[in-house]
């Protein structure tokens, strides 16, 4: 487990290196000539006494070719029929701009009206003096949005953020005990996400995002959660197929206000992700700590139109959510993807 810690702080680090290091290697470029270096070699030229050589050195200067013998210039009526029409760039519209205040996705947006758990954690609340017994069966939905602060910083593609992430389990079918929320996460992010438009090897690097996250699910104690960290992500795509890494390190709490010292032996450092497309489906894999307390979901999506689409989920593993972070969940779900609503 150290040695994996160990690797995903190394990691985070090299993100954040070259994360700089392709600021500075896709700078622009420019090839004009230096103001100082023209104005002497004009200077040059006027010097010049006789008057065919000094107009040869201007032409020299700004590229002018000579006209070769019998040159006649086209009449003005040829060159305004030749002449090309201006050709206007038109820039590919990201994905998100122009919405709503600016409002977009970040993760999945999605809900479960069904969604079936046979590990149900009831040993959570044994002995606090609570009379709850949690069903198999909830909601669980989540909503994820980002909203961009400063775009195109230095012109550099690079955009400052903040996103919010809140996931719900709702004991909807509890009737036994008034249908509450068993548990909410809430995760309020600010960071940096840069879209570099780079291409190796047929794979294009869409976007490498460095962020502050807080994660909490608001309880008091003993049910409290809560947990701060520095996350890098890298993600990449080639046609149909994305891939992508997170990875973290945990920012350290006061051991006395610590409500789970374990966590990271539970979630560990870093996930895996992949998702490809095939027509209208959509399907997606996510895998993190497979050393230890592994964590394994499966995703897959039909569209039925170009805003929602039937969503099937399955978990299995710990920290799907922060009070189970140390208890193994087996959880199948079905319901509806929500991605483009926003």
């Amino acid at each position: 487990m150290k040695l994996w810690k160990e690797c995903a702080r190394f990691f985070t680090g090299l993100m954040v290196a070259v994360f700089l290091a392709l600021l500075l290697i896709t700078r622009p470029v420019f090839a004009e000539m230096p103001s100082e270096t023209f104005a002497s070699q004009l200077k040059k030229c006027a010097l010049i006494a006789v008057d065919e050589q000094r107009l040869q050195c201007y032409d020299s200067i700004t590229g002018k070719q000579e006209q070769p013998l019998g040159y006649v210039a086209p009449s003005e009526d040829i060159m305004t029929s030749t002449i090309e029409k201006p050709v206007v760039e038109v820039k590919p519209i990201k994905p998100g701009r122009g919405r709503w205040l600016g409002i977009k996705s970040y993760r999945r947006n999605y809900i479960l009206p069904v969604s079936f758990n046979d590990k149900v954690n009831q040993v959570l609340y044994n002995g606090l003096g609570e009379q709850f017994r949690s069903d198999e069966t909830e909601v669980k939905f989540q909503l994820s949005f980002e909203l961009p602060v400063w775009e195109n910083i230095l012109e550099k593609n690079i955009d400052l953020y903040v996103a919010y992430t809140q996931l719900s389990f709702f004991q909807a079918y509890n009737d036994e005990y008034s249908r509450p929320f068993r548990e909410t996460v809430y995760e309020p992010e600010l960071g940096f996400k840069w879209t570099p438009e780079l291409s190796i090897s047929g794979w294009d690097l869409e976007s490498i995002r460095l962020a502050y996250n807080h994660q909490s699910n608001g309880r008091a104690r003993p049910l409290s959660r809560s947990w701060d960290r520095i996350v890098g992500q890298l993600k990449i795509r080639r046609d149909d197929i994305s891939l992508g890494v997170r990875l973290w390190d945990r920012i350290d709490s006061i051991p006395t206000d610590d409500d789970n010292p374990d966590i990271e032996d539970y979630i560990g450092n870093g996930e895996l992700f992949a998702g490809y497309d095939v027509g209208d489906h959509r399907l997606g894999l996510m895998l993190r700590n497979p050393f230890e307390h592994e964590a394994l979901q499966l995703d897959w999506t039909y569209l039925f139109s170009k805003k929602a689409g039937l969503y099937l989920q399955y978990f299995n593993g710990y920290g799907e959510s922060l009070l189970d972070y140390n208890h193994r969940v087996n959880r199948i779900g079905i319901g509806f993807m929500l991605n483009d609503w926003l």
